[in-house]
């Protein structure tokens, strides 16, 4: 019996605009859920996104929205209560840049899971990086 290779999902941070990028494959790989609730595991240095199809009770869930899906590579989702969390309990973040997670996803209870172990941080393009592309 062959192991299945975990699916791999990415989540992007960007501390200065209070920003969440999810990439759209991660989002299909979930189900495309309607909902999703950012959860997060100090002890174990974990952040999990959860997908459903409804509001979830008793947490806050984000609805899910791609615009133009067919050109859209992300969905976004703005939290400065869930970022400040973020900061308070892992640190070490310098707000000047973007971070990148890479974790897995648990398909059959659709959520993705990303180790703060895994955080790589992302040089800003400037405007004439922009320029040359």
């Amino acid at each position: 019996m062959s192991e299945q290779k975990p699916f791999v999902a990415n989540l992007t941070i960007d501390l200065s605009r209070n920003r969440f990028r999810i990439h759209q494959d991660t989002l299909h790989k979930l189900g495309d859920p309607a909902y999703i609730q950012f959860l997060i595991n100090p002890e174990d240095g974990y952040i999990a996104i959860l997908g459903s199809e409804k509001p979830l009770v008793g947490g806050t869930a984000n609805k899910v929205t791609l615009y133009n899906a067919s050109h859209s590579r992300s969905a976004e989702f703005y939290s400065s209560n869930l970022m400040n969390s973020i900061f308070k309990i892992f640190g070490s973040l310098d707000f000047r840049y973007s971070y990148r997670l890479t974790g897995e996803i648990d398909q059959v209870n659709r959520v993705a899971y990303y180790s703060m172990r895994t955080l790589q941080r992302i040089e800003r393009r400037t405007s004439d990086d922009r320029k040359r592309i």
